[in-house]
């Protein structure tokens, strides 16, 4: 793979990727999966900008409404583990 713009975003598409597994886990796959969807497009010989471009736009509306309700997220595991459910 080349080293110009389309492989930078396909790597940090990557480490995005590894990130939220190591973070989330099984919470965030529907984000791994867009993720890894751009991820293989930017990775194309030549890859469909307009594509690319919807995909990263439903990731980034994925992110903001699990951003939104990851406080929510953690009260819930917590009170999970005060109770003996984790």
């Amino acid at each position: 793979m080349a080293t110009g713009p389309m492989s930078r975003l396909a790597a940090a598409l990557a480490q995005s990727i590894k990130q939220i597994e190591a973070d989330y886990g099984e919470e965030a796959r529907e984000i791994r999966a867009k993720l890894a969807e751009a991820r293989a497009e930017a990775e194309k010989h030549e890859p469909n900008s307009t594509k690319l471009k919807a995909i990263l736009g439903d990731c980034r509306e994925m992110v903001k409404s699990f951003a939104a309700h990851d406080p929510a997220w953690k009260a819930v595991q917590r009170v999970a583990r005060l109770v003996g459910l984790d």
